[in-house]
């Protein structure tokens, strides 16, 4: 739910917060000091959402490429599943026939954007890119680096990156992952039409973070008796 969303935001901020005023916080993955049990970073967040087989399929199209389908491929977090990430899926499905959307896992991406993140797991974020209109498929833990295998396997054609995203490799000089499908001339870089990310949507939570905190108290006492009344439902 959006509450519990919202409180995710909330607790990594304080977690952040406590960090930076922590002089034994955690340092990275590659740090010799010791950092307590109580501080070691945090990845993800606990979530009640229990995904199925049944629920995923129920959010898929069921329809696979044609025998000379032109698939599009596209990867990322998507985290906190916004307009910006509806626009550059809507822009890649026209450049193709089928769109084959790459969800990395969890440690991914909280390797990407450090302790505290995602804020949604990765059955989470592949349900809310799965239920976008212009999605025909996607990978569930999809790898960081798009191999010649992976081309192979489904068909890709051509290889997208938008131009707005939270760690882009290809402007940072960090390692490449695109290196094989930019060597064989079927990669693109795909202009974003909006500038929003994950980190933009957080932050305007937490500009406004001790409203959120109230409103959210509320919220998440409902959510809380929802939670312990919950009855026993058919299996129909």
């Amino acid at each position: 739910s959006s509450t519990d969303i919202v409180g995710r935001i909330l607790l990594t901020i304080q977690d952040k917060h406590e960090d930076n005023s922590d002089p034994n916080s955690y340092e990275g993955p590659h740090s010799m000091k010791q950092t307590p049990k109580d501080k070691q970073p945090r990845v993800g967040h606990v979530s009640h959402f229990l995904p199925t087989s049944r629920r995923i399929v129920q959010f898929s199209n069921g329809k696979g490429p044609g025998p000379n389908a032109r698939v599009v491929y596209i990867d990322g977090g998507f985290d906190l599943f916004h307009a910006g990430h509806v626009e550059v899926l809507r822009a890649a499905r026209q450049l193709g026939d089928f769109l084959l959307v790459g969800i990395y896992t969890d440690q991914t991406v909280s390797e990407i954007r450090g302790s505290g993140y995602p804020l949604m797991n990765l059955h989470e974020r592949s349900l809310s890119v799965l239920g976008c209109r212009y999605v025909d498929e996607i990978i569930m833990g999809a790898p960081w680096e798009v191999t010649l295998d992976m081309l192979k396997t489904f068909n890709i054609c051509l290889v997208i990156h938008g131009t707005v995203s939270e760690a882009n490799p290809l402007v940072d000089g960090s390692i490449d992952p695109y290196s094989v499908p930019k060597t064989m001339g079927i990669f693109r870089m795909l202009e974003s039409r909006k500038n929003i990310t994950t980190s933009s949507v957080a932050e305007r939570i937490m500009a406004n973070h001790e409203a959120y905190k109230k409103r959210n108290a509320k919220k998440v006492e409902s959510e809380k008796k929802y939670y312990e009344q919950k009855a026993y439902i058919s299996g129909d």
